[in-house]
């Protein structure tokens, strides 16, 4: 809706009567808005991503002497600026947090209808075409720094116009200067901490030599006390035995591991900072710490003894999954650790109900981990859905209680939905996804073991799967994104956020991301058509039983995932 130069809601609210057991959809202005401020964002991202300086100083002719300050210039740009304008950004937006919140009422109070300007969105588009055209177009294809040098003035005022006319596009310009002007000593602080995780990133690669060699000596000691005569040659890292061998690079040193841990706990302690005690849960960081670094190298070790085993089921299967294995399985003990004694809890889970969320997640939780386990063998697509889905099935008896205290009323719309879906999966699948030696591997069993993998299979597609899949994202993540109290939220209760939120992350979670998010929405759709979570459960649940019948006729078992 364009008036005059803004672009916004009217307050005008839209309702669309879905179903004589619900009260319906009721989109309002400020969903209105929250939906045009989320395309804003991807139209952002987007940007980043197109817009990135198709540019590599060291591709030009000569030494890095002959090609001068510049040179340095972009090359400090490409590795620096962004993550530490990023980090900025973040930390000042979370040091400043309650000004900003203040000023967004206020300029909300002031002009509810005037907040999202098309003026200003008219005026970015046209930057973002001067930009587009200057990075693509063959005229100003740069052959020596010379030429570049003054492309790289103008390339960078038009990138900063561009920027602010994104922001005034969202909100308007007072909202930025009143926020700037009462922030300045967040704005400082966190450019301070910019620059400090910039230099941090920088100090943490000198890391990697002596991580290197820590790992590289823990696994020949673990070689050793396994009695295994060891190939080492400390000099090139190369540590295995006489039949499989492999090569501790940097990048195999662990530092990443350690990185993904901290982060998760410092979300963690933040995240639950009133159930736990301060500071000894702070003793959480380093535990997690040192427990990856050595599991790495138990990580390492194993994949030598699998090598001697398999070749195939060490590379393919274990290297690529044996690391976030770990990684969870951290992850999972520091989480049950802390909420068990007292040492970190203020109120230990012993001394605490059953939590109602464990019913819904549970399953999801057990498919992951199976899943993963499974990808370590290099299991095929059906036998993969077989062999995970008796610890789903299983999982799912354990939190019958969940399942049973749904009601269930079967529903044409359901089916409907499913057809949807397949159709949506079905046509934006690749279609060289056709694995033949499947088929060749289920005629190499017993005709029995192949019967029992089918079955197994079809009940993890129809059954396991899309029950685990419904209860963690659309009975559990989209109520929790309504309220924190997710129990006393109905599965009719529809907000953007929760809306688009859980089918998001439904779909990143899925190998084939785009049509797994459509498929989410379709699905999600469907629970606030009824009120009713038993809806999208037999909805996914039809359309993966027409994948597998799909699957089945054309050897495209990839459509499983």
């Amino acid at each position: 809706m364009l008036r005059g130069e803004t672009l916004a809601g009217t307050g005008v609210t839209t309702s669309s009567s879905v179903g004589a057991e619900s009260a319906g959809l009721r989109i309002s202005s400020s969903g209105f808005r929250m939906l045009l401020w989320t395309g804003l964002v991807l139209l952002l991202v987007a940007e980043l991503v197109v817009l990135t300086l198709p540019f590599n100083p060291f591709n030009l002719p000569g030494t890095l002497e002959e090609k001068g300050f510049w040179a340095g210039v972009l090359l400090i740009g490409q590795s620096g600026i962004r993550p530490t304008f990023i980090t900025a950004i973040a930390a000042t937006i979370f040091l400043s947090r309650p000004v900003l919140q203040q000023e967004f009422r206020r300029v909300l109070n002031e002009s509810p209808k005037q907040i999202i300007s098309a003026r200003w969105l008219a005026a970015h588009l046209v930057l973002l075409g001067l930009l587009i055209f200057g990075t693509r177009a063959q005229g100003v294809r740069l052959t020596s720094m010379a030429d570049w040098e003054g492309w790289l003035f103008l390339w960078g005022v038009l990138a900063c116009g561009a920027l602010a006319t994104w922001l005034f596009s969202a909100l308007p310009p007072r909202f930025w200067v009143r926020w700037l002007g009462r922030s300045r000593f967040a704005f400082l602080a966190g450019g301070a901490a910019g620059l400090a995780a910039y230099a941090l990133g920088n100090w943490t690669q000198k890391l990697w030599g002596p991580l290197q060699r820590s790992t590289f000596q823990m696994v020949a000691m673990i070689l050793r006390m396994s009695g295994q005569a060891a190939v080492n040659r400390p000099d090139d890292f190369v540590i295995g035995t006489s039949r499989f061998a492999v090569t501790v690079t940097a990048h195999c040193s662990g530092l990443e591991g350690i990185g993904l841990v901290c982060a998760f706990a410092g979300v963690y302690l933040w995240s639950c900072r009133r159930e736990l005690r301060f500071p000894q849960a702070l003793l959480l960081l380093p535990v997690g710490a040192i427990s990856i670094f050595l599991l790495n190298s138990v990580r390492i070790a194993a994949l030598i003894f699998i090598g001697g085993w398999n070749q195939d089921v060490a590379l393919k299967g274990f290297h690529s999954a044996a690391g976030w294995i770990f990684f969870n399985v951290v992850a999972v003990v520091l989480v049950w650790t802390s909420s068990r004694f007292q040492l970190f809890a203020k109120t230990p889970e012993s001394q605490v109900t059953t939590n109602p969320a464990s019913g819904y997640i549970l399953p999801l939780i057990v498919f992951f981990a199976s899943s993963l386990i499974a990808s370590m063998f290099s299991f095929g697509s059906e036998l993969f859905m077989a062999a995970v889905a008796v610890p789903v099935l299983c999982a799912l008896w354990y939190c019958r209680a969940t399942l049973f205290s749904l009601p269930w009323r079967l529903s044409w719309w359901s089916i409907l939905a499913g057809g949807v879906v397949f159709a949506i999966v079905s046509v934006t699948s690749d279609r060289s996804s056709a694995n033949a030696s499947i088929p060749i591997a289920l005629r190499q069993l017993p005709p029995t073991l192949a019967a029992g993998s089918l079955l197994f299979c079809l009940a993890a597609s129809v059954i396991a799967v899309p029950t685990a899949l419904e209860l963690a994202f659309r009975g559990y993540l989209a109520r929790k994104l309504v309220a924190s109290d997710f129990e006393h939220v109905p599965f009719s209760q529809f907000t953007w956020l929760a809306f688009l939120g859980s089918s998001i992350l439904f779909g990143i979670t899925q190998p084939n991301w785009f049509p797994a998010i459509l498929s989410g929405m379709v699905f999600a759709l469907v629970m606030y058509r009824r009120g009713l979570l038993s809806d999208a459960i037999i909805a996914h649940a039809c359309s993966s039983g027409l994948l597998f019948s799909l699957a089945a006729a054309t050897g495209k078992w990839s459509l499983l995932s």
